[in-house]
């Protein structure tokens, strides 16, 4: 799955991020969705602008029209054309016709943003891409509210450190998936998830090593910023695709 799109090569969560993971055969994209001033809801990973944008200031406090005047950082690239904030609605009239998986990781903060967990999942329905979606979150409280609104859409608890009571929580609030750091990971807490009837989706891993044996181990899937650097891996016969 392509952490942002193909951002280990092209500006995150942009337009041209998501095309490259797709065509480099990635068979999932993780990005990031939050609310813009005026409720549209754009694809952006960090709270405020300035590490990604040339302006400073929260995204929150920016409307679309004004968000759209900016351009993201291009990683030095020459000849790459200006990459914009694209929005949910936008990555969705791109992706709707290809068999791609998608994780939204719903950014708010500490947890409190219903009118972001409702629009999303409006969209979702509004595009019949219920099958397609994972919608995860740092925060237990998005996660129950929005099994709440749609029990049948599927959902992953993100979480910085790994541990037993964590997969039990994960459970007990109804996830389908349990996304950890790659560092908390062992194969006690592999096999505890998967006790649990719980498939995991790790994050982010990079080196071609790391990277097989995190694929021997039985991940479900694996989020990483190289996704051909994975499928390469794939292609050799590690996984079945």
């Amino acid at each position: 799955m392509a952490h942002r799109g193909f951002s280990g090569k092209y500006p995150e969560n942009t337009m041209i991020a998501f095309r490259k993971a797709y065509e480099v055969g990635a068979d999932g994209i993780e990005l990031d969705a939050q609310l813009t001033k005026d409720g549209t809801i754009v694809i952006f990973h960090d709270d405020t602008l300035e590490r990604l944008t040339s302006d400073k200031g929260q995204l929150t406090e920016w409307t679309l029209d004004e968000l759209k005047s900016l351009s993201i950082n291009s990683k030095d690239q020459e000849g790459l054309a200006e990459q914009k904030i694209p929005t949910l609605k936008e990555y969705f009239e791109w992706m709707q016709d290809k068999n791609l998986l998608t994780n939204i990781e719903l950014k708010t903060v500490n947890g409190n943003d219903i009118g972001l967990e409702k629009k999303v999942l409006k969209m979702i329905e509004e595009y019949g891409l219920e099958k397609q979606i994972i919608i995860s979150s740092f925060h237990k409280e998005n996660m129950i509210r929005v099994k709440k609104f749609n029990a049948t859409i599927q959902t992953g608890l993100l979480t910085s450190k790994c541990t037993k009571q964590i997969i039990q929580k994960a459970k007990e609030i109804g996830m389908d998936y349990i996304h950890p750091n790659a560092l908390s990971l062992n194969e006690e807490l592999i096999e505890y998830a998967d006790y649990y009837d719980l498939k995991i989706n790790t994050w982010t891993i990079n080196e071609k090593l790391d990277l097989e044996k995190a694929i021997n181990v039985g991940i479900n899937a694996i989020i990483t910023d190289f996704p051909d650097r994975l499928k390469e891996i794939q292609d050799k016969g590690y996984v079945e695709m």
